[in-house]
């Protein structure tokens, strides 16, 4: 079939119209993200923290997908040598998929910065297309008018201090490009008598994919907008069984998709507890009612004096700045004004999901907002915690997100009331400079790698084994990235939710480097150190004195340090990094693992034994040894890895001769009465008479 020239000239039009607005947003993150264009090979945007965590997830995908040839949701790279479950990191691996190109044909860095214009393009030209969408069905409009008034839409959702506040290292929070196209095709698909329901439903389905795989927060949003926007349409009875079919067929298709993903998640949390945020930190994660009214403090005029009045907020300037912006607003309530029925749903959907954003409980300035007698005040997200696995989303005040692609909506109706009232489109032009000058965050910082020159050095060692960084009270992203070019095992690693399953939280030694202090099982470091670092693979132990703060953690550090290598000189040393290599142990040592069973490392230390847990012996020989358990007197059983009783040594309830073989040795301490408290679990290494003459107890062979 031949096209008619007028058909061709539309078409062209069209294709020059999108690929104009796809420039105009380059060129518009190119300018609000300056300097970043000039270091896309060698510099990330951001802050140098969270950024090296997305970094190394761009990395570990390559690895994993075309190295190890494995999924990359289960890693040894880091954790290791039992590894570490990645089902609950920020993986978005959406964007380690798409970047993959770039990332061979160049390097992280080009990866990790075609990521971040992919998102800020794609962001604003989406929020356009539904803003065109929804301005083009209301009374007077014209095509001119509708796309000139749209781009403000667009600028107010992907400029936002919010997106600039995540880009700052929050990877998949600053993808968020995929929701205003769920939105577009999910009201396609919802319209009455529309035809190809079932395209709109398809397509629809395949944003909420692509959402989910840059981040399952923003699977939540779009799924509470979903219902929101149901409940519109039913109470304006506009509801029928075709629009409900098209949503169960949305969310089912999304389901089928993503089960292989969001299956091992549900069976993981529904077995673990450590992805859950523990109690107080979703309210210390919401949002302060302030912040949508406070500038950023990235402003190139006015950021000093708004990071000052911000500065009695609670939490880090990337979660609290959610401003919204005077010219937004005040564009949005004239656009209510004027077509305030049309836009209802929008401005009702924004109230909402700012409700959100502020948690639990409401906070003003920096304070929790109290009722007479001293009640914090309630708001709606309490009775939504109640739900199965919402709690999993600690970060609250990231219900921004939903806020601004609502506010850009409303402004842009605004926009177009003043286009139209005016007769002309300079209204336009000059709403989307004004929003794009209050949102500015220039010149926008930049992280270039501080990658130490060891490193490098170490990527040409041929040997196996695991590097220890220290110090390690908590993790650090630089270690990712540093990763990232030697390539070797890390002991742990920043991951997005402490794992209690790993080495660090349940061995001695690496333990006392973690908790910055002994764990029950403590012992003499100094003594035990090379047989722990042999058990775990460990051969390299690095000492970051650039990651190292004064005070308590440096000098227990330091010390730990100090006495594991005294006469041994380091490998390696400048003025920040010292390397040493470990050695084979000289006496064979028996040391206890704890299970991940035990309740969480207290101060004293102690650690809370709910009726029971498990521990490992790791033994290097046949030896028989006692276990001390204190405090004293508690009412405690013990059994074997067959299930078998231990019987305490006659006279010392407190203690219970062990038959070690070689290797792991399974036991597990009971409290008939209930939870106790445990503040040491000590082998006795004088040699037990009591473990070989118990005839009651016959330990199994592992």
């Amino acid at each position: 079939m031949r096209v008619s020239p007028p058909e061709t000239a539309r078409s062209v039009s069209v294709i020059r119209r999108h690929g104009l607005i796809l420039v105009l947003f380059a060129a518009l993150t190119t300018l609000l993200t300056w300097p970043l264009a000039r270091h896309l090979g060698n510099a990330i945007p951001g802050d140098a923290f969270d950024g090296w965590q997305n970094f190394w997830n761009l990395w570990w995908m390559r690895k994993a997908l075309l190295e190890e040839h494995t999924h990359p949701y289960f890693t040894t790279a880091l954790y290791h040598p039992t590894g570490v479950s990645l089902w609950f990191q920020t993986l978005n691996p959406f964007n380690g998929l798409v970047s993959l190109p770039v990332q061979l044909a160049g390097n992280l860095f080009w990866a990790y910065n075609a990521v971040v214009f992919l998102s800020f393009v794609l962001a604003g030209y989406g929020a356009t297309l539904l803003a065109a969408t929804v301005l083009g069905r209301l009374p007077g409009a014209t095509p001119g008018r509708t796309w000139a008034a749209a781009l403000t839409a667009g600028a107010v959702f992907t400029f936002s201090p919010f997106h600039f506040a995540h880009l700052l290292g929050h990877m998949q929070v600053f993808s968020l490009e995929w929701a205003p196209f769920f939105v577009l095709y999910l009201q396609a698909a919802l319209r009455p008598q529309v035809r190809q329901r079932r395209r709109f439903v398809v397509l629809a389905a395949f944003f909420l994919v692509l959402a989910g795989l840059c981040d399952w927060y923003l699977v939540l949003y779009l799924g509470w907008l979903t219902l929101l926007y149901a409940l519109w349409l039913a109470a304006g009875r506009r509801l029928g069984l075709s629009q409900v079919g098209a949503m169960v067929a949305i969310v089912g298709l999304f389901l089928l998709v993503m089960a292989p993903l969001l299956a091992p998640m549900v069976v993981e949390s529904l077995r673990f507890d450590f992805m859950r945020p523990p109690p107080g930190q979703i309210e210390q994660l919401s949002a302060d009612l302030l912040a949508f009214l406070l500038p950023s403090g990235q402003h190139p005029l006015w950021g000093d004096w708004a990071a000052r009045l911000r500065s009695r907020l609670p939490v880090s300037p990337s979660e609290s700045t959610l401003y919204l912006g005077l010219v937004a607003m005040a564009l949005a309530v004239y656009g209510l004004y004027r077509q305030g029925r049309r836009l209802a749903f929008w401005a009702v959907a924004g109230g909402v999901f700012a409700v959100f954003a502020l948690g639990p409980v409401l906070h003003v300035g920096g304070e929790v907002v109290r009722l007479p007698g001293g009640r914090p005040l309630p708001l709606p997200y309490a009775l939504l915690l109640r739900l199965p696995f919402l709690e999993i989303a600690r970060t609250v005040a990231r219900y921004d997100l939903m806020v601004t692609l609502c506010l850009g909506l409303l402004a842009a109706g605004g926009v177009q009331a003043l286009v139209s009232a005016r007769g002309r489109l300079w209204p336009a032009g000059l709403a989307l400079a004004l929003v794009v000058f209050e949102y500015a965050a220039v010149p926008y910082p930049i992280s270039p790698p501080d990658t130490p020159a060891w490193y490098h050095e170490l990527a040409r060692d041929p040997r196996p084994g695991a590097v220890l960084n220290l110090p390690m009270t908590w993790d650090r992203p630089n270690y990712l990235l540093f990763q990232t070019v030697h390539g070797k095992p890390l002991t742990a690693g920043y991951i997005t939710r402490t794992d209690p399953r790993t080495y660090p939280e349940r061995l001695p030694v690496l333990s006392d480097f973690r908790h910055g202090g002994p764990d029950i099982n403590a012992v003499d470091v100094a003594r035990y150190a090379a047989a722990v670092f042999a058990f775990a693979d460990i051969r390299w132990v690095v000492v970051d004195r650039y990651q190292m703060p004064g005070g308590e953690e440096r000098r227990h550090t330091e010390a730990l340090v100090r006495a594991i290598f005294a006469g041994h000189n380091p490998v390696y040393e400048d003025e920040r990094i010292t390397v040493y290599e470990t050695r084979p142990p000289s006496e064979p040592l028996p040391f206890i693992e704890l299970g991940y069973d035990w309740g969480p490392r207290q101060p004293g230390p102690v650690r809370r034994l709910r009726r029971e847990a498990t521990f490992i012996v790791h033994s290097p020989a046949t030896a028989a040894y006692d276990l001390v358990v204190s405090p004293a007197g508690v009412d405690l059983l013990l059994y074997d890895q067959t299930g078998q009783p231990v019987p305490p040594v006659a006279g010392a309830a407190h203690r219970f001769p062990l038959a070690l073989q070689p290797g792991a040795n399974r036991f597990r301490l009971q409290a008939p009465a209930g939870d106790v408290l445990i503040a040491r679990l000590e082998l006795d290494l004088r040699p037990s008479p009591s473990a070989h003459r118990t005839a009651a107890y016959e330990p199994a062979t592992p």
